[in-house]
Formats: C-alpha cells, sequence, structure tokens
C-alpha cells in the first residue's frame, strides 16, 4: 500500500465564482453554504469557503434593504420577499442565460435557463416565479443590471425610462415591489465582478459545459437536491420545502395553493 493521495483543498477560478455568487445570492450562513455547496464540490472545507468570503468581503451577512419588524411568537417574517440575479454562462452550444432567485425567509430557490440573453427574459422569468410559487411575490431586490433596470441608482436622467422598462411594467402588473441593490458595496455582485476583476466575471468566462442541456441537467438538479433535501441550520434544520409547508401548516391564508414537492414547480 502506498502513500494515499492528498485530498485537494483549494479552489479553481471557476469553483470560486460558484460559491460567490451562490454566497451573493442566496444570503445564507457560512454552515449552510458550505452544507448545499458541498453538493457540487466534495472537497470544499469550511476553513477554505470562510477565507474565500473573507477576500471578497462578504464574510458577513448584509443588514436587510429595510428595517425588519421585531418578531414575537404571534408574528413571522413574510414570505415572497426574492432576491434575483442573472449570469451568462458558457455551454458548448455558446452562451445560455440562466436566472435564478433565493427566497429571503424561506430560502426556497427557483431558477430558468435560457438559450440566449435576450430582453425579455427578466420579464419571462419573473411571470415563470409568480406561477410557480403556492404563495405571492412581495418584492424582489435586484442589481442595476440592463436585465432590470434602465437607470442605475443613485438617480439617472429620469425615473420614466425605469418605470416603462419590461421588468417594471411585470412588477406593477403583478403588484411586486422591486428595490435595487446600491451599486457600490460588496454584496452587489457586479461590484465585486468589475471592481475586483474575480469571481462573478470569471463565472460568465470560464464556466464551461458541453451544451446548453448539460448545463441545465447539473444546475436544476442541484436546485432540486437544495430545495428538498437539504437541511438548513437558519431554518433550524428543516429543508426549505419543509419550511414552506409548516409555515402552510401555520398560516394557510397566505398561499393560493398547497405546496406540491415538484421540482419542476420550483426549479424551472
Amino acid at each position: 500500500m502506498g502513500p494515499k493521495r492528498a485530498k485537494r483543498k483549494s479552489l479553481s477560478p471557476t469553483e470560486e465564482a460558484t460559491c460567490t455568487a451562490f454566497r451573493i445570492q442566496a444570503r445564507l450562513p457560512l454552515d449552510d453554504c458550505l452544507y448545499a455547496l458541498q453538493l457540487m464540490f466534495p472537497h470544499l472545507t469550511r476553513s477554505t469557503l470562510h477565507r474565500l468570503f473573507q477576500r471578497y468581503d462578504i464574510h458577513r451577512l448584509p443588514d436587510p434593504p429595510r428595517p425588519e419588524p421585531a418578531l414575537t411568537e404571534a408574528t413571522q417574517p413574510e414570505l415572497g420577499h426574492f432576491y434575483l440575479d442573472s449570469a451568462d454562462i458558457r455551454t458548448g452550444d455558446g452562451r445560455a442565460n440562466m436566472f435564478f432567485a433565493f427566497d429571503r425567509t424561506s430560502k426556497i430557490a427557483f431558477a430558468r435557463l435560457y438559450n440566449t440573453a435576450q430582453p425579455e427574459n427578466g420579464p419571462a422569468f419573473l411571470e415563470a416565479l409568480v406561477n410557480a410559487l403556492p404563495y405571492s411575490v412581495r418584492s424582489v431586490l435586484t442589481g442595476a443590471g440592463s436585465q432590470f433596470t434602465t437607470v442605475h441608482p443613485p438617480g439617472g436622467e429620469s425615473t420614466s425610462s425605469a418605470e416603462s422598462h419590461p421588468f417594471a411594467r411585470v412588477c406593477r402588473a403583478r403588484n411586486i415591489l422591486h428595490e435595487i441593490l446600491p451599486p457600490d458595496q460588496p454584496w452587489n455582485i457586479a461590484q465585486i465582478g468589475s471592481v475586483k476583476n474575480t469571481a462573478p466575471r470569471q463565472l460568465k468566462a470560464n464556466v464551461h459545459y458541453p451544451g446548453h442541456e448539460d448545463l441545465r441537467e447539473h444546475f436544476l438538479a442541484f436546485f432540486k437536491t437544495y430545495n428538498f433535501d437539504r437541511r438548513l441550520k437558519t431554518l433550524r434544520g428543516r429543508t426549505p420545502f419543509e419550511f414552506v409547508c409548516q409555515r402552510w401548516m401555520e398560516s394557510p391564508e397566505q398561499f393560493h395553493e398547497a405546496p406540491r414537492k415538484n421540482g419542476e414547480l420550483l426549479s424551472g
């Protein structure tokens, strides 16, 4: 018997890109990020992930965009407040356009893959998210990219152009509050990519799959396992789907239909 092969502990640029993008979008504590990301990267360790988040100044979770009400036994944070973003990912078929969203309360994830980047992808994704959920989408927090708005905060030439954006029109039609993440803080994925020239840019440039269907199969399998099988500390040991089911049993008036354990329903 020879010496055992040392386990790889370092992350490739592609793996770093995926880990930072997941942290920024999911807003999960370190241990929950580790548990979810080990689905894709079994060699990932807690110390490696913590150092990575420190390097990009995302090791501390940010404050919510607006103050949360004080919780008592009779009050609970609302479902339906989402972080939402997109990324272009290279495959052998070209560049695929992926949109993903995470509920800030239930931690449910939803994703859709589009074969090409088109202006209508953002509004179509939001409509798909609304139709997939058993409860209402109340607000979405996005960056200031062109897929979401035509005015980059703070300010801009005119708010009317932002209000006429197709994404904004869907928000109004669905009575969804659209909040835009300030561009000058570390939790903006565009800020990390443009200022530090690192993870999100590498995510767009270096991740490669043989074809769009391979990418779709890989990521949708990840989201299904994450939603239905991964127990998170921040949800007190429940999976995101179990959290939603418990909320439905406690407050069915918040739902327009019963939650269904259907991967296509929640994973696109």
